[in-house]
């Protein structure tokens, strides 16, 4: 996405995308549309923002549970910071990864950041 300013007016290049979906994906996008007084469009966009942004969390927490990444890759895959991740991975039930060989990679990547 790029951004530029004309005027002190931020314009946004965004790409087209079209998909199909089901009449009641439809009616729900129209009913949350004109409860925040917005058009589908916008609704679909946040929908995928917000689906992107579940979908990468849910690999991230998979990931540290299989102990495939440490909790600082998790986090920042997910844009979170450190501190939040750990907030997450603690309403998701994933234990904190506390082998030694896991500790040492926690240490190695916040200390290379």
């Amino acid at each position: 996405m790029d951004l530029y300013t004309i005027s002190d007016i931020v314009y946004i290049e965004m790409k087209t995308l079209s998909v199909r979906i089901d009449e009641k994906e439809d009616e729900e996008l129209d009913s949350i549309a004109k409860k925040m007084k917005t058009d589908k469009s916008n609704v679909a966009r946040r929908a995928i923002e917000l689906g992107i942004k579940e979908l990468k969390r849910k690999e991230a927490l998979e990931k540290v549970r299989l102990r495939n990444w440490t909790v600082w890759k998790a986090a920042e895959y997910c844009d979170e910071s450190y501190r939040s991740f750990l907030h997450i991975l603690r309403e998701e039930n994933v234990p904190f990864p506390l082998s030694t060989d896991e500790l040492e990679r926690e240490i190695d990547d916040s200390s290379s950041k």
